[in-house]
């Protein structure tokens, strides 16, 4: 069900994405172009955020200005090269040089497929060769759960490794070619805290996908609306405290919308439309989690668990009275939630996912996400149903099935 409320066309958007290049419905809701395209974007900006650079670097990414080679202008204009209409083979029009020429097939192919491609010797001798090289030759860590190792924390050493070689402006490459290949997903949530003060992530995301996928004006993320099926569980406001740390209130997106006034910040983990975002908090106290409710589409699943529960965790210690929600508030929610308790608060990861779930009338429809949330705590959950609820599953908040 869509929401009532009007379309919107995202500030910053090129008027040529906007006119609608691509059949956006060709993309599914949980396509990893999405995630990757925007990461390509939110990349090069947070990385300027990590290295230092002055906050007008990363809003020259949204809008460019000044002279035509000024790092932010230059390389916004090889974003736009490499993303328009993912779906066709080429770029549509090419950057100029032989550098940047290569540097936008680069993004390209890693946006469209996930792999970024051997350095290209046209790009040696400038800054977007030595931020190739960094991306191509850093080692990517294996996945160790319990230990908070995650592969994806490649895109900071990536960054790092540039910055050494060819400062901000080759960090910011590495930026957005490591997000190519990573994801939106993939990109600290600290850094897009900072990000915030200059220019919000959110509008980057809406500038990338639109020109990736094309224009959808009745959809996310041009237009809020729902994304996870039409249940009880959606559409009736709900919040809770949570039952380990009464400064945390669970909740979903219906209430969100009704802009509530008693808390000063946001952790969100579904998408969110323009209308959706609360005006009333500060933009870096309003964070927003990639993070599908779909088994086996997360591809940096335990770094997004674990930076939505570390986003939590910092919010509450500058004072802030958090709330955290998802679509429904009964599957994202409880397994961030759960895994907060257990990081942050010293509870056990099982008896937080009990406790939790039954809180908010939650379920298990999506077990990955209560397995992962227990694997970062060093506890396995083969079935997860079973293990925590032997006795059967707590009432489910809403007549339907919801996630």
């Amino acid at each position: 069900m869509p929401s009532d409320l009007s379309p919107a066309t995202p500030s910053g958007t090129p008027a040529s994405a906007a006119s609608g290049h691509a059949a956006p419905g060709a993309w599914q809701r949980d396509d990893p172009r999405h995630d990757r395209a925007a990461g390509a974007w939110v990349g090069a900006a947070a990385a300027a955020c990590m290295v230092g650079a002055p906050a007008a670097v990363a809003r020259g990414l949204l809008a460019p200005s000044g002279e035509a080679d000024a790092v932010p202008a230059r390389l916004a204009r090889l974003l736009e090269s490499a993303l328009a209409a993912l779906d066709e083979p080429g770029i549509e029009s090419a950057p100029g040089s032989a550098p940047e020429r290569a540097f936008a097939r680069a993004l390209r192919a890693a946006a469209a497929t996930g792999r970024v491609p051997d350095a290209e010797t046209a790009a040696d001798g400038d800054v977007m060769g030595a931020a190739w090289r960094a991306v191509s030759e850093t080692p990517v860590p294996p996945l160790d759960s319990a230990g908070r190792v995650f592969p994806c924390t490649h895109l900071v050493d990536a960054v790092w490794r540039a910055s050494a070689v060819g400062g901000d402006e080759a960090a910011m490459y590495a930026g957005a070619l490591a997000g190519a290949r990573w994801g939106v997903s993939g990109v600290p949530l600290e850094a897009q805290r900072r990000l915030s003060d200059a220019v919000e992530p959110r509008e980057l995301i809406a500038r990338a996908v639109v020109l990736a996928r094309g224009s959808d004006p009745g959809g996310w993320p041009e237009r809020s609306g729902y994304h996870t099926g039409d249940s009880a569980g959606i559409y009736t406001p709900f919040r809770t405290p949570h039952p380990h740390d009464s400064g945390v209130l669970l909740g979903n997106l219906s209430h969100l919308r009704e802009r509530p006034d008693d808390v000063d910040a946001i952790v969100s983990l579904n998408r969110l439309g323009p209308e959706d975002v609360h005006d009333g908090v500060p933009a870096p106290d309003r964070v927003e989690v990639w993070l599908a409710d779909t088994p086996a589409v997360n591809p940096n699943l335990h770094f997004v668990l674990e930076e939505a529960a570390a986003s939590v965790a910092a919010l509450r210690a500058e004072g802030k009275r958090v709330l955290l929600h998802c679509a429904a508030g009964q599957s994202r929610t409880p397994a961030v939630a759960a895994h907060y308790a257990a990081r942050s608060l010293g509870a056990d990861v099982r008896e937080a996912l009990r406790t939790v779930i039954t809180e908010v009338g939650g379920h298990l429809d999506n077990p990955e996400l209560a397995r992962t949330a227990a694997a970062l705590n060093g506890v396995q959950l083969s079935d997860a149903a079973a293990e925590l609820f032997p006795e059967g599953l707590p009432p489910r908040r809403g007549a339907d099935a919801a996630r």
